[in-house]
């Protein structure tokens, strides 16, 4: 009985093993690198804001697939960038907007596997991003029952609105969601905008916990 039970505890301490290892593993592969690099996305704002971006709290987080920027303007002004390296071929003005859309973050949670952001730095979403990114060359985006487009957005380059998400996800092309947003208490007053610039597909997410409208678009150069 004894040689049996031994034999039981190895086999289980050797599957615990491996799955520490693989998970290692694939931290190590997919995780971001974080970098003090604000210049990075600095082209993306006009020149007569720039000396009210706090740049010293601008944090990046980097790797092969995508890259995750935020910075803050006028100290009260939230701004998320985020790039999908993949997505160069995507036209912006075709990406689908699903509203009304079932999402739940319990059961995305329930098969996550990847990195989480900004936890209780509310009016920035909490933001879930999976360790592999496999958009397959699509992409949409899905919000919940609680948000709201109050406001479509347009330009020659640029897709978005203006309006209040509480949940949102980005998809691909099978509609599988990658990349989870929170704003966890309320539908919050939301600034969200696709920019397509020589071949590089980038999100534009701002926020702030206090009253704006779709004209702080104003501080972003959008060529």
């Amino acid at each position: 009985m004894n040689k049996k039970r031994n034999r039981i505890l190895i086999i289980i301490a050797s599957a615990i093993a491996l799955y520490i290892v693989f998970y290692i593993g694939r931290v190590i592969v997919y995780i971001h690198s974080t970098t003090h690099n604000p210049k990075e996305y600095l082209w993306l704002y006009n020149d007569s804001i720039k000396s009210d971006l706090d740049t010293m709290v601008s944090i990046g987080e980097t790797r092969k697939a995508d890259n995750y920027y935020d910075y803050l303007y006028k100290k009260k002004y939230y701004v998320i960038i985020l790039e999908y390296k993949q997505l160069g071929s995507i036209d912006v003005h075709r990406v689908m907007f699903h509203t009304h859309a079932d999402i739940n973050l319990n059961h995305f949670i329930s098969s996550f596997w990847g990195e989480e952001y900004n936890m209780d730095l509310y009016p920035i979403p909490e933001t879930y991003i999976n360790f592999k990114l496999p958009f397959d060359n699509g992409f949409s985006v899905s919000l919940d029952t609680t948000s709201r487009i109050e406001k479509r957005i347009e330009g020659k380059n640029y897709r978005g609105f203006f309006g209040k998400i509480l949940h949102m996800s980005f998809n691909n092309a099978k509609g599988s969601p990658l990349i989870f947003f929170d704003y966890k208490y309320v539908a919050t007053p939301t600034l969200f905008l696709l920019y397509k610039h020589q071949g590089r597909f980038i999100v534009i997410i701002i926020n702030s916990k206090e009253k704006f409208d779709d004209k702080i678009i104003h501080i972003l150069n959008l060529q």
